[in-house]
């Protein structure tokens, strides 16, 4: 090349560089929509103060108690769209708090509060309703329990919004509104939330490990007990007074591992023999969630 000459430069056609130039920002588009989404998702799974701490924190002022809210929700809950109703009276026309959470599909889940009077308190502390033969015909179900001294009901439009373990965890995680920290992923809720610190199963002079589990109007007795891994238990399973649905045990020691017992009476105990063979914390209830506990396996 000699002086004086130019180097011709060719440049892609203006069609062809707007091509180029418009897949840039689209990729660079996707790339940001996904972090995003991401971001958004991981932050959702995050506990969180609950929203409507504010409106459940007023009404409380009208109350002569605390107003439980749970801890865990599923995504499909609208809880900063609660309705909270204080017109409804209790069964001896107490005071009575009315939560209602609606889903994004027009459901409900709806919890009823009160602190029963002196005469109300004598009633049994535990009742269960499910108004279906199966759950296919189910139109609503309804579940009554104790939290302390207050009385809960807990009712659903249709059973098929809440799954039995997202229901355990709802009921579970029932607490106060200040500074609440909630949950829409259930592998986010520890097991033992809201049980005892676990009583230790003792070995008995055959090296099995022994305990009897009670069930009474207030709940199980252990709430929440240890075993060793690898060594065979023997629990037997007995009730004191009208427990409802809690003559019935679902009990679960490992994945697929489990088994339901059933009291025919209230004089009546049964037993359960197995040996767990992995480690966790395993809960066991009745089959409406009424009466729930807990047993850890330690290595």
């Amino acid at each position: 090349m000699s002086i004086g000459d130019s180097e011709v430069i060719n440049y892609p056609p203006k069609s062809t560089r707007r091509k180029i130039f418009l897949g840039g920002i689209i990729i660079f588009c996707l790339i940001i929509f996904i972090v995003s989404l991401l971001w958004l998702s991981n932050r959702s799974a995050e506990p969180r103060e609950a929203p409507e701490s504010e409106i459940v924190l007023n009404a409380q002022m009208e109350m002569p108690f605390q107003v439980l809210i749970p801890a865990f929700l599923p995504g499909s809950f609208l809880r900063e769209k609660v309705q909270v109703n204080m017109d409804n009276v209790g069964p001896q026309g107490e005071p009575m708090v009315q939560l209602v959470y609606p889903t994004r599909h027009g459901e409900y889940l709806t919890f009823y509060e009160w602190l029963p009077s002196a005469q109300g308190t004598q009633a049994s502390s535990v009742s269960c309703r499910c108004v279906c033969m199966s759950q296919a015909d189910c139109s609503s179900v309804e579940m009554g329990f104790s939290v302390g001294s207050l009385r809960v009901m807990a009712e659903v439009s249709a059973p098929n919004i809440l799954s039995i373990e997202e229901a355990r965890s709802v009921i579970d995680t029932l607490g106060p509104a200040v500074n609440r920290q909630i949950f829409t992923s259930l592998k986010d809720v520890p097991v033992t939330y809201s049980v005892p610190p676990a009583v230790d199963v003792p070995l008995n002079a055959d090296g099995v490990q022994e305990v009897t589990l009670v069930v009474t109007p207030n709940g199980y007795s252990p709430e929440h007990f240890a075993v060793q891994k690898g060594v065979p238990v023997i629990l037997t399973f007995r009730q004191i007074g009208q427990v409802g649905c809690g003559n019935e045990l679902i009990f679960q020691w490992g994945d697929g591992k489990n088994a339901t017992i059933s009291l025919a009476s209230p004089s009546d105990s049964q037993t359960l023999e197995f040996t767990p063979a992995e480690t966790g914390e395993f809960r066991f209830n009745c089959p409406h969630l009424i009466y729930r506990g807990v047993m850890t396996v330690r290595d």
